[in-house]
């Protein structure tokens, strides 16, 4: 165990994470200069740079780039805005099946579509509706971010945490429903439920009259440009998560996918128009933590915590599920989830080896990552953009402190969701 190095990773870690974690200052140049640091100080410790570039998932960042070319074009040809306006004419203006078909809208179609373009497609269509309805436009914004989180758990492609965490442990799509569907369907269910009976009944309904104003002036084909494009595009997205569900590699299923849409769109699109659109700095910073955490695993340091988690749970796979639950579930209460992720995945991917059954620590990693976020709104990304575009719209119902509020209860009962799921789970298989 080399603990210099160890120690100055984890100073670099923990620069990096105040810089990421915050608004104010752009990350990325101090992400630049800490992967600097790193790799001279690695190839100073003596690793070659075939081993420091061995850290890197290049299949989790082929899968992010081509999924934001496929996504790109999902939203250009309107596809998502198609969908939901069509599900939006099937409520009829019924405040309370709007609301449901929000929540659930957005907590199965997460599991497919990265949450920040879900929720940049879905929130001016929330305000625009309720404003027609006349009816505060908040509670429905909550209750689509809050429901988001939860639906990150489902699949594998659901978030790129749930991608790094499959890949590293074999999971495939397959895997993933059987694992984690039914604490999908409980925790989304009750959500709801719960978030209808003590917030969205106190909620105004808007008259007859607005919902007829609603309906008159929806149309589902207005948004289409072009059709060709429309059923092209969607038939290839659709067959992209197909071909994932049926085992292939996400990362080449994607990129075929991408190849594919520039090749149908290469009259009105060609990849110099929309590497704009595309986010380099993403690639590059989780290249940067894939080598920071990849490092402390080859210092030492994983084994090190693993093993310790390891004795204080003293082979008792309840106790080792609790742990991995609580601290991913704090973690990312107060850091973004990807990070976190990249940071204890070498941890815990240790920690299951010391048992027979590694399923509930993967479920209690996979949970707390994900549904943690709704603890702060700070801890996930998708309730920022909500938070920024409701002060946009100047939605009067919907601020930082109702967010918090509520998200906080609700996350509090997801962990226990997933303490009591995995307990279970763990009974039953053992």
């Amino acid at each position: 165990m080399n603990v210099p190095a160890i120690i100055l990773i984890l100073v670099l870690f923990a620069i990096l994470m105040a810089f990421f974690s915050q608004a104010k200052i752009d990350y990325f140049p101090i992400a630049l200069l800490i992967g600097a640091i790193a790799v001279v100080s690695m190839l100073t410790l003596g690793l070659g740079e075939g081993e420091i570039l061995g850290f890197i998932s290049f299949n989790t960042l082929i899968f992010i780039f081509a999924m934001q070319i496929i996504i790109y074009f999902a939203t250009q040809d309107r596809v998502l805005e198609y969908i939901v306006i069509k599900l939006i004419l099937t409520t009829k203006g019924n405040s309370r099946l709007f609301f449901y078909m929000i929540c659930l809208f957005t907590g199965v179609l997460v599991a497919f579509v990265e949450d920040l373009t879900l929720s940049l497609i879905l929130v001016p269509l929330i305000y625009r509706t309720c404003r027609i309805l006349e009816i505060r436009a908040g509670t429905y914004m909550m209750g689509m971010t809050i429901t988001i989180n939860i639906g990150a758990i489902l699949t594998p492609v659901s978030s790129l945490k749930n991608l790094i965490i499959g890949q590293e442990f074999g999971w495939s799509f397959g895997e993933y429903l059987a694992n984690m569907g039914i604490l999908f369907l409980i925790t989304l269910i009750s959500t709801i439920f719960l978030m209808d009976r003590f917030i969205l009944k106190k909620e105004e309904k808007p008259t007859e009259h607005n919902k007829k104003i609603l309906l008159s002036m929806l149309n589902p084909g207005m948004v289409i440009e072009n059709r060709k494009y429309f059923l092209t595009t969607t038939i290839i997205i659709i067959a992209t998560f197909v071909f994932m569900f049926l085992g292939f590699e996400p990362a080449l299923v994607t990129i075929i996918s991408a190849a594919v849409l520039l090749l149908v769109h290469y009259k009105n699109s060609s990849f110099s128009d929309i590497k704009n659109e595309i986010s380099w700095k993403i690639l590059i910073i989780f290249a940067i933590l894939f080598i920071l955490s990849n490092s402390l695993s080859t210092f030492g340091f994983s084994d090190l915590i693993s093993t310790g988690l390891i004795n204080l749970a003293n082979n008792n796979i309840y106790l080792a599920v609790l742990i991995t639950l609580g601290i991913s579930s704090l973690m990312s209460a107060f850091l973004a989830g990807t990070p976190v992720t990249i940071i204890l995945l070498p941890i815990f991917s240790a920690l299951t080896g010391g048992f027979l059954l590694p399923n509930p620590i993967i479920i209690a990693f996979i949970g707390g990552v994900n549904m943690a976020g709704n603890f702060l709104p700070q801890g996930s990304a998708c309730d920022l953009l909500t938070l920024s575009l409701a002060k946009k719209y100047e939605v009067r119902n919907l601020d930082y402190k109702r967010l918090l509020k509520n998200g906080s209860l609700f996350a509090t009962l997801h962990f226990l969701f997933i303490l009591g799921y995995t307990m279970l789970y763990t009974l039953i298989l053992s």
